[in-house]
């Protein structure tokens, strides 16, 4: 049988993306949209905190891009309070359910690594840890585009997990079995799933073999966590010259972990 049972290298690509799999997309989809849920988006008494708290540290009714937008939560309300909206995730049933949901958005299905959208920007967002899911040179890559299409004194705001997650997190083996399908695949299915870490580099890594008639897909999802001294040097090598950290903005919640930090970058 083709599962592959080592732990992968740093960052290493699995030839199938719970982001792209069309039937995947649609069941991230329906966590996007339960608000009594932390799986996707947060629940809306979460998602009400963070747009309070980027409205209260950007400049009021301006640009905005929002990097990895999902099915348009947080750029509809952003939109709400006058601000000119720019979205973008590869996730194409949450851009599609985005540009059917609200007019007057600019929503775009595209990668922001590799296609990042052209423009000027007085506020970037990118919520939920999505900052961690890039190996370190994607980050980098990315940051540099972040900082160059942010206008002079515009913020970038996004969340990392902290060290704390490491309380949250071990490394583990299981195993599910759907008879009647579920969350990975409409029919009948077997999911071995391993974590690994990676201490050295602040990694966690999530590797799924999903065992189907007559096929294994192969999924990895990586998480990469920082110290605040770490994302802060990071951030200061880019040119950000105010950086602010907040801790506990959320409180408990059912997140992967409740150990995410918010930091505010201003150019």
């Amino acid at each position: 049988m083709r599962i592959i049972n080592k732990k992968p290298v740093l960052f290493e690509k699995s030839n199938h993306n719970i982001w792209t799999d069309p039937y995947i997309q649609q069941q991230i989809l329906k966590k996007h949209l339960d608000f009594q849920s932390d799986e996707a988006s947060r629940r809306q008494e979460s998602v009400l905190k963070i747009v309070n708290f980027v409205l209260k540290h950007s400049k009021p009714k301006s640009h905005l891009l929002d990097l990895g937008c999902g099915p348009g939560l947080y750029t509809s309300l952003f939109a709400d309070a006058n601000y000119i909206v720019t979205g973008i995730d590869f996730n194409k049933s949450s851009i599609e359910y985005a540009k059917r949901k609200r007019n007057g958005i600019n929503y775009i299905l595209n990668d922001y690594i590799n296609d990042y959208p052209n423009g000027k920007y007085d506020t970037i967002t990118m919520i939920y840890c999505d900052m961690g899911t890039h190996s370190d040179s994607d980050r980098d890559r990315l940051l540099n585009n972040i900082y160059h299409s942010l206008t002079n004194g515009g913020t970038f705001i996004f969340d990392v997990f902290s060290e704390r997650i490491i309380s949250d997190r071990r490394e583990n083996k299981n195993w599910e079995y759907a008879p009647q399908g579920g969350f990975w695949d409409e029919k009948e299915y077997l999911l071995l799933s391993q974590t690994f870490h990676y201490p050295k580099n602040k990694v966690f890594a999530y590797q799924h073999n999903l065992l189907l008639e007559g096929t294994i897909k192969h999924f990895i999802i990586w998480e990469r966590y920082y110290s605040e001294k770490e994302i802060t040097d990071i951030l200061e090598k880019v040119g950000f010259r105010k950086i602010t950290i907040y801790r506990d903005l959320l409180g408990k919640n059912n997140f992967t972990s409740s150990s995410e930090i918010f930091i505010v970058a201003e150019k």
